[in-house]
């Protein structure tokens, strides 16, 4: 069973994960307009202007963003966050309940900062979905670790 704790800490996880992605794309998207013209201006100073050479240039032009590496930044931190809490938790609940978390709060997020969905139902639905599983997964958790405490076996033990 996971301890007060241990899913805020998972939730906190989640919501590092989550609520930093939109942030990430939407910084990579910002001004890609005005860098495609820088980009174009380096690759013809560059030697022999191949793929890679272009796809460096944009990966470091989007790197030197700010609204790029400061959510990337923050999302690093909540894997830190992460291996910290895996150290002591169960292992088969953190990963769904960090991994769902994550996209929940990252279409909430989306949504918050104004992205449009194509079928915004469908995605409050998921989002029902996902925390209904999330649920199950600590609910039945929490019974399997009652069933011990009270000395029962699932029948499928040797005595």
């Amino acid at each position: 069973m996971i301890n007060a704790r241990e899913a805020v800490a998972l939730l906190l996880v989640g919501a590092l994960w989550g609520c930093t992605n939109p942030f990430m794309r939407q910084g990579s998207e910002d001004g890609m307009e005005s860098n495609e013209k820088n980009l174009d201006e380096k690759e013809t100073k560059c030697s022999n202007g191949n793929e890679k050479s272009k796809n460096a240039l944009k990966s470091i032009s989007r790197l030197a963003r700010v609204k790029v590496w400061l959510p990337y930044l923050v999302n690093q931190l909540g894997s830190i966050l992460y291996y910290k809490v895996l150290a002591s938790s169960n292992l088969t609940l953190s990963v769904p309940i960090c991994n769902a978390t994550a996209m929940v709060f990252s279409s909430i997020t989306s949504v918050l900062l104004g992205e449009k969905l194509n079928h915004p139902g469908k995605a409050a639905l998921g989002v029902a979905l996902v925390l209904s599983g999330v649920a199950i997964c600590m609910y039945s958790s929490a019974e399997g670790l009652r069933a011990d405490d009270h000395g029962m076996r699932s029948g499928n033990e040797e005595l």
